[in-house]
């Protein structure tokens, strides 16, 4: 198997307690088409048009809050 590295960013509301990682860069108003939720822990994938995962929200507190 060969893996390939992707540039991405995430970022961290510590207000929300969630972390939200870009797999494919920023997201524009309207890219998301449906998101696909998943419980405990809290984990949401947005998928564009074609149902890609596009971005992954993570509900949950960083470590040492």
């Amino acid at each position: 198997m060969t893996l390939e590295e992707h540039p991405g960013t995430w970022t961290y509301d510590p207000e929300a307690k969630a972390a939200y990682i870009y797999l494919r860069g920023p997201i524009a108003p309207g890219d998301v088409a449906r998101t696909v939720m998943v419980d405990s822990p809290m984990v949401n994938f947005d998928l564009d048009e074609s149902g890609r995962v596009i971005g992954i929200e993570i509900l949950a507190a960083w470590p040492g809050e």
